[in-house]
């Protein structure tokens, strides 16, 4: 998950009570945002727990810069502590209203937590503001959020917009396949992976960022899409491709099982 480092240039104001002024020091302000930038880059690399010792300091330092965070919960919500991170993105709303990035972390964290209708609030936010730069992101998150919320139709419509809007919006294709799914559709299962493999898996630079156990899961599905529709010699063959014998715990193991039931 990759943070992109927005405090190059920008002056940070406080708004209090009695009227917008800053209560950090020029000189405090610029050694919070050296370490923002640390914690951004060393989050970059994988390392969360030196990102969250940065953006920890940062705070000291700055304690109402809203970017920091926004960045400290996403660190927390990596590191599976979901009460922490959901502190701090309310944190980021509350000091920044607009702050759609935030909006959007937030509400995939109260999806995380079952709070679904808080999520789709906080998507709207994000879905709402013409100057958001990923505002299919924010609509296909809110569509799973409405599925999981019970809304189905209006799920559905949500993450459609999103890949029409974005093809390269691969989660939004494992959503759509997955309900397909669970409302027995294979003809949905096998259009919606189809739509995955020409733009996601056949998309060399993208391919670079997908994890292998996802694309397995990908073909897993698949696989149970033709089952559905009664092809089994190529869910044979898609799955003898997916499938890692002697795994555990993964969609290796998966294809392998529904590989030998078959």
């Amino acid at each position: 998950m990759k943070i992109l480092s927005l405090l190059s240039g920008v002056m940070f104001l406080v708004c209090v009570s009695g009227g917008c002024a800053s209560t950090t020091s020029a000189a405090a302000q610029a050694q919070a945002k050296t370490h923002y930038d640390i914690a951004i880059a060393t989050f970059n690399t994988g390392d969360a727990r030196g990102a969250l010792r940065e953006l920890l300091k940062t705070l000291e330092l700055d304690p109402e810069l809203p970017e920091a965070h926004n960045a400290l919960g996403l660190v927390y919500h990596s590191l599976k502590h979901l009460d922490e991170g959901l502190e701090h993105y309310n944190k980021a709303v509350e000091l920044r209203p607009k702050f759609s990035e935030a909006h959007n972390n937030r509400g995939i964290l109260l999806v995380d937590l079952g709070r679904y209708q808080e999520a789709i609030e906080s998507f709207k936010v994000a879905v709402g503001d013409i100057l958001y730069r990923t505002p299919s992101l924010a609509e296909g998150n809110m569509g799973w959020a409405y599925y999981k919320n019970g809304e189905a139709p209006q799920g559905i419509k949500h993450i459609r917009n999103a890949v029409a809007t974005n093809p390269k919006f691969c989660r939004g294709y494992e959503w759509l396949t997955r309900i397909a799914l669970e409302q027995d559709n294979p003809t949905e299962i096998i259009k919606n992976y189809s739509r995955f493999e020409r733009h996601c898996a056949s998309d060399r630079n993208l391919l670079k960022s997908i994890r292998v156990d996802y694309l397995r899961q990908m073909k897993y599905y698949f696989a149970l899409g033709l089952l559905k529709q009664g092809d089994q010699d190529q869910a044979r063959q898609v799955l003898d491709e997916c499938a890692t014998p002697g795994s555990e715990g993964d969609f290796g193991a998966k294809c392998a099982s529904a590989l030998k039931a078959l």
